[in-house]
Protein backbone atom coordinates (compact mmCIF):
# COMPACT_ATOMS: atom_id res chain seq x y z
CA UNK A 1 0.00 0.00 0.00
CA UNK A 2 1.72 3.58 -1.26
CA UNK A 3 2.13 6.12 1.57
CA UNK A 4 -0.93 8.76 1.93
CA UNK A 5 1.60 11.45 1.43
CA UNK A 6 3.26 9.79 -1.84
CA UNK A 7 -0.16 9.68 -2.88
CA UNK A 8 -1.04 13.37 -2.37
CA UNK A 9 2.11 14.02 -3.55
CA UNK A 10 0.87 12.43 -7.24
CA UNK A 11 -2.72 13.39 -6.96
CA UNK A 12 -1.48 17.35 -6.51
CA UNK A 13 1.09 16.51 -9.86
CA UNK A 14 -1.65 15.16 -11.49
CA UNK A 15 -3.95 18.05 -10.28
CA UNK A 16 -1.13 20.38 -12.09
CA UNK A 17 -1.46 18.16 -15.33
CA UNK A 18 -5.04 18.62 -15.48
CA UNK A 19 -4.46 22.32 -15.07
CA UNK A 20 -2.34 22.73 -18.00
CA UNK A 21 -3.96 20.39 -20.24
CA UNK A 22 -7.07 22.57 -19.25
CA UNK A 23 -4.92 25.88 -20.37
CA UNK A 24 -3.67 24.23 -23.85
CA UNK A 25 -7.56 23.78 -24.50
CA UNK A 26 -7.98 27.56 -23.62
CA UNK A 27 -5.02 29.00 -25.62
CA UNK A 28 -6.02 27.25 -28.39
CA UNK A 29 -9.80 28.57 -28.12
CA UNK A 30 -8.34 32.22 -28.03
CA UNK A 31 -6.09 31.93 -30.97
CA UNK A 32 -9.82 30.97 -32.55
CA UNK A 33 -8.84 27.06 -33.80
CA UNK A 34 -12.01 25.53 -34.18
CA UNK A 35 -13.19 22.65 -32.21
CA UNK A 36 -12.75 19.83 -35.10
CA UNK A 37 -9.41 20.64 -35.59
CA UNK A 38 -6.82 17.90 -34.84
CA UNK A 39 -5.23 20.29 -32.62
CA UNK A 40 -8.39 20.39 -30.58
CA UNK A 41 -9.37 17.46 -30.40
CA UNK A 42 -5.54 16.50 -29.26
CA UNK A 43 -5.81 19.02 -26.62
CA UNK A 44 -9.28 17.74 -25.56
CA UNK A 45 -7.89 14.21 -25.31
CA UNK A 46 -5.02 15.27 -23.20
CA UNK A 47 -7.30 16.88 -20.34
CA UNK A 48 -9.53 13.67 -20.49
CA UNK A 49 -6.64 11.53 -19.69
CA UNK A 50 -5.55 13.91 -17.05
CA UNK A 51 -8.90 13.84 -15.67
CA UNK A 52 -9.40 10.63 -15.39
CA UNK A 53 -5.86 10.27 -13.88
CA UNK A 54 -6.47 12.83 -11.04
CA UNK A 55 -10.48 11.54 -10.46
CA UNK A 56 -8.52 7.98 -9.57
CA UNK A 57 -5.78 9.18 -7.41
CA UNK A 58 -7.96 11.26 -5.58
CA UNK A 59 -10.09 8.58 -5.22
CA UNK A 60 -6.99 6.30 -3.61
CA UNK A 61 -5.85 9.53 -1.38
CA UNK A 62 -9.93 9.34 0.32
CA UNK A 63 -9.31 5.93 0.94
CA UNK A 64 -5.74 6.04 2.32
CA UNK A 65 -7.21 9.08 4.86
CA UNK A 66 -10.40 6.77 5.69
CA UNK A 67 -8.42 3.53 6.59
CA UNK A 68 -5.48 5.72 8.38
CA UNK A 69 -8.62 7.14 10.50
CA UNK A 70 -10.01 4.12 11.08
CA UNK A 71 -6.48 2.89 12.19
CA UNK A 72 -6.20 5.80 14.72
CA UNK A 73 -9.50 5.15 16.06
CA UNK A 74 -8.71 1.51 16.90
CA UNK A 75 -5.48 2.44 18.86
CA UNK A 76 -7.75 3.53 21.43
CA UNK A 77 -9.12 -0.18 21.90
CA UNK A 78 -12.50 -1.16 21.66
CA UNK A 79 -13.46 0.22 25.33
CA UNK A 80 -12.01 3.73 24.40
CA UNK A 81 -15.56 5.51 25.17
CA UNK A 82 -16.52 3.68 27.79
CA UNK A 83 -16.27 5.51 31.26
CA UNK A 84 -13.40 4.79 33.35
CA UNK A 85 -12.02 2.92 30.32
CA UNK A 86 -7.87 2.57 30.17
CA UNK A 87 -6.04 3.83 27.00
CA UNK A 88 -2.14 2.49 27.17
CA UNK A 89 -1.14 4.22 24.58
CA UNK A 90 -2.27 7.68 25.96
CA UNK A 91 -0.02 8.83 28.49
CA UNK A 92 -0.46 10.68 31.70
CA UNK A 93 2.75 11.28 32.91
CA UNK A 94 4.95 13.29 30.25
CA UNK A 95 7.82 11.15 31.05
CA UNK A 96 5.70 8.47 28.99
CA UNK A 97 5.57 10.19 26.01
CA UNK A 98 6.73 8.53 23.23
CA UNK A 99 7.38 5.59 24.64
CA UNK A 100 4.76 3.99 23.23
CA UNK A 101 7.08 4.27 19.47
CA UNK A 102 9.69 2.78 21.92
CA UNK A 103 7.34 -0.35 22.62
CA UNK A 104 7.04 -0.38 18.48
CA UNK A 105 10.89 -0.02 17.72
CA UNK A 106 11.53 -2.78 20.50
CA UNK A 107 9.05 -5.24 18.73
CA UNK A 108 9.98 -4.70 15.04
CA UNK A 109 13.74 -5.06 16.37
CA UNK A 110 12.59 -8.49 18.45
CA UNK A 111 11.08 -9.48 15.06
CA UNK A 112 13.59 -8.76 12.75
CA UNK A 113 11.40 -6.03 10.87
CA UNK A 114 8.43 -8.19 10.74
CA UNK A 115 5.19 -6.00 11.83
CA UNK A 116 2.72 -8.88 12.08
CA UNK A 117 4.86 -10.84 14.38
CA UNK A 118 5.29 -7.37 16.21
CA UNK A 119 1.73 -6.51 16.77
CA UNK A 120 1.14 -10.13 18.05
CA UNK A 121 4.50 -9.71 20.55
CA UNK A 122 2.88 -6.79 21.44
CA UNK A 123 -0.60 -8.14 22.04
CA UNK A 124 0.99 -10.95 24.31
CA UNK A 125 3.06 -8.54 26.38
CA UNK A 126 -0.57 -6.45 26.92
CA UNK A 127 0.18 -3.83 24.92
CA UNK A 128 -3.13 -4.03 23.02
CA UNK A 129 -3.69 -0.35 22.29
CA UNK A 130 -0.04 0.15 20.35
CA UNK A 131 -0.28 -3.52 18.89
CA UNK A 132 -3.97 -1.54 17.46
CA UNK A 133 -2.49 0.96 16.21
CA UNK A 134 0.90 -0.99 14.57
CA UNK A 135 -1.23 -3.18 12.95
CA UNK A 136 -2.72 0.48 11.27
CA UNK A 137 0.74 1.35 9.97
CA UNK A 138 1.83 0.77 6.35
CA UNK A 139 4.32 -0.72 4.98
CA UNK A 140 7.19 1.40 3.36
CA UNK A 141 10.46 0.28 1.50
CA UNK A 142 12.13 -1.78 3.83
CA UNK A 143 10.19 -0.39 6.83
CA UNK A 144 7.07 0.53 8.41
CA UNK A 145 5.70 3.99 8.95
CA UNK A 146 4.11 4.25 12.19
CA UNK A 147 1.00 6.11 12.59
CA UNK A 148 1.28 9.95 12.61
CA UNK A 149 -0.32 9.85 16.51
CA UNK A 150 2.99 8.33 17.64
CA UNK A 151 5.21 10.05 15.03
CA UNK A 152 3.76 13.18 16.22
CA UNK A 153 4.89 12.70 19.79
CA UNK A 154 8.29 11.90 18.83
CA UNK A 155 8.68 14.90 17.04
CA UNK A 156 6.90 17.03 19.41
CA UNK A 157 9.43 15.72 22.22
CA UNK A 158 11.91 16.72 19.98
CA UNK A 159 11.34 20.69 20.43
CA UNK A 160 13.03 21.39 23.74
CA UNK A 161 15.90 19.12 22.04
CA UNK A 162 16.83 21.29 19.11
CA UNK A 163 17.53 24.41 19.71
CA UNK A 164 15.89 26.31 16.72
CA UNK A 165 12.58 24.52 17.54
CA UNK A 166 13.12 25.74 21.51
CA UNK A 167 13.67 28.40 21.19
CA UNK A 168 10.45 29.39 18.63
CA UNK A 169 10.52 28.24 14.94
CA UNK A 170 7.13 27.42 13.34
CA UNK A 171 6.59 24.53 12.48
CA UNK A 172 3.86 23.75 9.23
CA UNK A 173 2.79 20.28 8.21
CA UNK A 174 3.77 19.25 4.51
CA UNK A 175 1.65 16.38 3.65
CA UNK A 176 2.39 17.22 -0.20
CA UNK A 177 5.79 16.77 0.21
CA UNK A 178 6.36 20.37 -0.40
CA UNK A 179 4.26 23.66 0.57
CA UNK A 180 4.65 27.54 -0.77
CA UNK A 181 5.01 30.71 1.15
CA UNK A 182 4.26 34.42 0.52
CA UNK A 183 6.93 36.39 1.17
CA UNK A 184 6.88 39.84 1.41
CA UNK A 185 10.03 41.91 -0.53
CA UNK A 186 8.46 45.69 -0.06
CA UNK A 187 5.36 47.20 2.17
CA UNK A 188 3.22 49.65 0.88
CA UNK A 189 4.12 53.49 1.58
CA UNK A 190 2.17 55.95 2.85
CA UNK A 191 3.12 59.99 2.49
CA UNK A 192 1.86 63.08 3.45
CA UNK A 193 -0.91 65.60 0.28
CA UNK A 194 -1.58 68.83 0.14
CA UNK A 195 -5.89 69.38 0.70
CA UNK A 196 -7.66 67.69 -1.94
CA UNK A 197 -4.28 66.29 -3.43
CA UNK A 198 -3.82 63.32 -5.39
CA UNK A 199 -2.94 60.16 -3.52
CA UNK A 200 -0.68 57.91 -5.01
CA UNK A 201 -1.24 54.64 -4.74
CA UNK A 202 0.87 51.99 -3.27
CA UNK A 203 0.61 48.29 -2.67
CA UNK A 204 2.96 45.46 -1.05
CA UNK A 205 5.08 42.96 -3.22
CA UNK A 206 5.44 39.66 -3.05
CA UNK A 207 7.75 36.62 -3.79
CA UNK A 208 7.79 33.00 -2.99
CA UNK A 209 9.41 30.97 -0.70
CA UNK A 210 9.33 27.24 -1.11
CA UNK A 211 9.96 24.17 0.85
CA UNK A 212 10.48 20.80 0.24
CA UNK A 213 10.98 17.44 2.05
CA UNK A 214 14.80 16.64 2.92
CA UNK A 215 15.04 13.70 4.62
CA UNK A 216 16.99 12.84 7.60
CA UNK A 217 17.71 9.54 8.95
CA UNK A 218 19.11 8.38 12.42
CA UNK A 219 20.47 4.58 13.36
CA UNK A 220 20.53 3.16 16.45
CA UNK A 221 22.70 -0.22 17.46
CA UNK A 222 21.44 -2.23 20.71
CA UNK A 223 22.44 -5.41 22.12
CA UNK A 224 20.12 -8.04 21.27
CA UNK A 225 20.80 -9.04 24.68
CA UNK A 226 18.84 -6.17 25.39
CA UNK A 227 16.36 -6.85 22.85
CA UNK A 228 15.55 -9.94 24.61
CA UNK A 229 14.00 -8.10 27.57
CA UNK A 230 10.82 -6.10 27.11
CA UNK A 231 10.34 -3.04 29.63
CA UNK A 232 9.19 0.00 30.35
CA UNK A 233 13.00 1.11 31.09
CA UNK A 234 13.70 -0.46 27.02
CA UNK A 235 10.86 1.45 25.60
CA UNK A 236 12.38 4.92 27.38
CA UNK A 237 15.79 3.73 26.18
CA UNK A 238 15.05 3.29 22.18
CA UNK A 239 12.53 6.35 22.72
CA UNK A 240 15.60 8.73 24.02
CA UNK A 241 18.09 7.22 21.58
CA UNK A 242 16.43 7.64 18.57
CA UNK A 243 15.34 11.54 20.01
CA UNK A 244 19.44 12.01 20.45
CA UNK A 245 20.72 11.12 17.39
CA UNK A 246 17.73 13.27 15.52
CA UNK A 247 18.15 16.30 17.43
CA UNK A 248 21.74 16.98 17.23
CA UNK A 249 21.90 16.55 13.67
CA UNK A 250 18.72 18.68 12.97
CA UNK A 251 20.53 21.18 15.05
CA UNK A 252 23.35 21.10 12.60
CA UNK A 253 20.97 21.55 10.01
CA UNK A 254 18.91 23.93 10.66
CA UNK A 255 21.58 26.22 12.17
CA UNK A 256 24.45 25.87 9.84
CA UNK A 257 23.28 23.61 6.72
CA UNK A 258 24.52 24.61 3.19
CA UNK A 259 21.62 23.11 1.41
CA UNK A 260 23.48 21.32 -0.67
CA UNK A 261 23.41 16.83 -0.96
CA UNK A 262 19.64 17.33 -0.42
CA UNK A 263 19.86 18.76 3.15
CA UNK A 264 18.19 21.50 4.46
CA UNK A 265 19.85 25.10 4.15
CA UNK A 266 20.27 27.03 7.74
CA UNK A 267 20.20 30.05 9.44
CA UNK A 268 23.57 30.68 8.73
CA UNK A 269 23.08 30.20 4.71
CA UNK A 270 19.52 32.17 5.08
CA UNK A 271 20.74 35.38 6.25
CA UNK A 272 21.58 38.05 4.30
CA UNK A 273 25.76 38.51 3.38
CA UNK A 274 25.27 41.90 5.38
CA UNK A 275 24.34 40.74 8.80
CA UNK A 276 27.09 38.20 8.97
CA UNK A 277 29.48 41.39 10.62
CA UNK A 278 32.85 39.41 11.29
CA UNK A 279 33.89 36.79 9.24
CA UNK A 280 35.81 33.62 9.39
CA UNK A 281 39.46 34.41 10.41
CA UNK A 282 38.65 37.76 11.30
CA UNK A 283 36.51 36.73 14.50
CA UNK A 284 35.72 39.16 17.16
CA UNK A 285 38.39 39.68 19.74
CA UNK A 286 37.91 37.64 23.31
CA UNK A 287 37.70 41.15 25.33
CA UNK A 288 34.48 42.88 27.09
CA UNK A 289 35.22 45.96 24.93
CA UNK A 290 34.94 43.76 21.38
CA UNK A 291 32.62 41.61 22.84
CA UNK A 292 29.67 44.17 23.69
CA UNK A 293 30.14 46.05 20.20
CA UNK A 294 29.50 43.62 18.88
CA UNK A 295 26.94 41.74 20.35
CA UNK A 296 25.24 45.02 20.14
CA UNK A 297 25.54 45.70 16.59
CA UNK A 298 23.63 42.35 15.59
CA UNK A 299 20.78 43.14 17.36
CA UNK A 300 20.64 46.79 15.96
CA UNK A 301 20.92 44.75 12.33
CA UNK A 302 17.93 43.11 13.21
CA UNK A 303 15.89 45.81 14.79
CA UNK A 304 17.16 48.15 11.86
CA UNK A 305 15.45 45.95 9.28
CA UNK A 306 12.20 46.72 10.95
CA UNK A 307 12.10 43.11 12.32
CA UNK A 308 9.49 43.04 15.03
CA UNK A 309 11.26 41.22 18.31
CA UNK A 310 8.36 39.43 19.32
CA UNK A 311 10.58 36.21 20.20
CA UNK A 312 14.06 36.80 19.61
CA UNK A 313 16.46 34.37 20.94
CA UNK A 314 20.87 34.08 20.95
CA UNK A 315 22.02 30.53 19.93
CA UNK A 316 25.97 29.68 21.10
CA UNK A 317 28.26 27.06 22.42
CA UNK A 318 27.88 26.64 25.76
CA UNK A 319 31.42 27.57 26.37
CA UNK A 320 30.87 30.85 24.43
CA UNK A 321 28.06 31.51 27.17
CA UNK A 322 30.43 30.76 29.90
CA UNK A 323 32.71 33.30 28.73
CA UNK A 324 30.46 36.27 28.08
CA UNK A 325 29.20 35.34 31.55
CA UNK A 326 32.77 35.80 32.77
CA UNK A 327 33.20 39.25 31.33
CA UNK A 328 33.89 42.23 33.87
CA UNK A 329 33.73 45.84 33.68
CA UNK A 330 36.06 48.57 34.83
CA UNK A 331 34.75 48.29 38.14
CA UNK A 332 35.28 44.13 38.20
CA UNK A 333 31.68 43.87 37.96
CA UNK A 334 29.66 40.97 35.57
CA UNK A 335 29.27 43.03 32.11
CA UNK A 336 26.37 41.16 31.51
CA UNK A 337 24.52 40.06 34.64
CA UNK A 338 21.49 38.83 33.40
CA UNK A 339 23.56 35.54 31.99
CA UNK A 340 23.87 34.16 35.87
CA UNK A 341 20.62 35.65 36.90
CA UNK A 342 18.74 34.49 33.72
CA UNK A 343 20.22 32.96 30.92
CA UNK A 344 19.31 36.00 29.14
CA UNK A 345 21.71 38.51 26.79
CA UNK A 346 20.65 41.64 26.22
CA UNK A 347 17.23 40.82 27.02
CA UNK A 348 16.91 37.94 25.06
CA UNK A 349 16.99 34.03 25.82
CA UNK A 350 20.11 32.19 25.08
CA UNK A 351 20.02 29.01 23.77
CA UNK A 352 23.01 26.78 23.84
CA UNK A 353 24.24 23.56 21.50
CA UNK A 354 27.16 21.35 21.08
CA UNK A 355 27.08 21.64 17.17
CA UNK A 356 28.16 24.95 16.56
CA UNK A 357 31.54 24.47 16.72
CA UNK A 358 34.76 25.89 18.46
CA UNK A 359 37.56 25.09 16.13
CA UNK A 360 36.66 26.90 12.96
CA UNK A 361 39.24 29.22 11.14
CA UNK A 362 42.62 28.57 10.46
CA UNK A 363 43.96 29.21 14.31
CA UNK A 364 40.80 26.48 14.71
CA UNK A 365 39.91 29.28 18.11
CA UNK A 366 37.04 30.87 16.60
CA UNK A 367 32.87 29.84 17.19
CA UNK A 368 30.26 31.17 15.92
CA UNK A 369 27.16 33.40 17.48
CA UNK A 370 24.07 33.65 16.27
CA UNK A 371 20.72 36.76 17.10
CA UNK A 372 17.40 36.75 15.44
CA UNK A 373 13.72 36.49 15.46
CA UNK A 374 12.80 32.87 16.04
CA UNK A 375 9.21 33.31 14.50
CA UNK A 376 10.55 34.01 11.44
CA UNK A 377 12.16 30.46 11.29
CA UNK A 378 10.06 27.97 9.28
CA UNK A 379 10.12 24.05 9.78
CA UNK A 380 8.16 22.16 7.14
CA UNK A 381 7.42 18.68 8.55
CA UNK A 382 5.62 15.93 7.14
CA UNK A 383 5.04 14.59 10.64
CA UNK A 384 5.96 10.85 9.28
CA UNK A 385 8.46 9.20 10.32
CA UNK A 386 9.67 5.25 9.13
CA UNK A 387 11.24 2.34 11.12
CA UNK A 388 13.55 -0.76 9.68
CA UNK A 389 15.40 -2.92 11.61
CA UNK A 390 18.34 -4.99 10.67
CA UNK A 391 20.44 -7.16 12.53
CA UNK A 392 22.90 -7.71 9.22
CA UNK A 393 24.04 -5.05 7.74
CA UNK A 394 27.13 -2.95 8.94
CA UNK A 395 27.33 0.72 10.12
CA UNK A 396 30.33 3.03 10.41
CA UNK A 397 30.98 4.75 14.24
CA UNK A 398 33.02 7.79 12.74
CA UNK A 399 36.58 5.16 12.84
CA UNK A 400 35.59 1.75 11.50
CA UNK A 401 32.84 -0.19 10.24
CA UNK A 402 31.21 -2.37 12.53
CA UNK A 403 28.86 -5.68 11.46
CA UNK A 404 25.75 -5.96 13.44
CA UNK A 405 25.85 -9.61 12.75
CA UNK A 406 29.27 -10.17 14.30
CA UNK A 407 28.95 -7.75 17.46
CA UNK A 408 25.22 -9.11 18.35
CA UNK A 409 23.21 -6.00 17.58
CA UNK A 410 20.47 -4.76 15.67
CA UNK A 411 20.70 -1.58 14.10
CA UNK A 412 17.27 0.56 14.27
CA UNK A 413 17.02 3.52 11.38
CA UNK A 414 14.30 5.52 11.93
CA UNK A 415 13.48 8.56 8.91
CA UNK A 416 12.11 11.77 9.06
CA UNK A 417 11.10 13.84 6.23
CA UNK A 418 11.58 18.11 6.75
CA UNK A 419 12.65 21.52 5.60
CA UNK A 420 13.88 25.06 7.17
CA UNK A 421 13.74 27.98 6.09
CA UNK A 422 13.62 31.60 7.17
CA UNK A 423 10.78 33.97 6.19
CA UNK A 424 12.79 36.97 5.85
CA UNK A 425 16.91 37.03 5.50
CA UNK A 426 16.92 40.04 6.93
CA UNK A 427 15.66 38.47 10.83
CA UNK A 428 19.02 36.89 11.88
CA UNK A 429 22.44 38.21 12.18
CA UNK A 430 25.60 37.24 13.65
CA UNK A 431 29.45 36.74 13.40
CA UNK A 432 32.61 35.04 14.20
CA UNK A 433 34.13 35.26 17.40
CA UNK A 434 37.96 34.22 18.35
CA UNK A 435 38.60 32.79 21.40
CA UNK A 436 34.90 32.92 22.98
CA UNK A 437 35.71 30.31 25.46
CA UNK A 438 36.56 29.09 29.07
Amino acid sequence: MAKLDDLRRDRKAAATALQAAADAITALEDAGTATDAEAHIAAVADFEKAQASFDQLNASVKRAESAEAAAAAAAVGDQGNQPGASRPAQPHNPAEKGVALGFVVHALARNKGDRDKAVAYLDAEGHSGISAALSGATDAAGGVTVPRPMAAELIELLRPRVVVRAAGARTFPMPAGQVRHAKQLASATASYTAENGQIGASEPTFDKLDQSFKKLTGLVPVGNSLLRHSSFAMAQMVRDDLLKVMAQREDLAFIRGDGTANTPRGIRNWLVAGNWTAALNSGVAATAAAAEVALRRVVSRVEDANVTLTNPGWIMRASAKSFLASLKDANGNPLFPSIEASGRLLGAPIHTTSQIANNLATAADETEIYFGEFSEAMIGDSMDLTLTVDSSASYYDGTNWISAFQNDLTLMRAISEHDFALEHDVAFAGFNAKGWSL
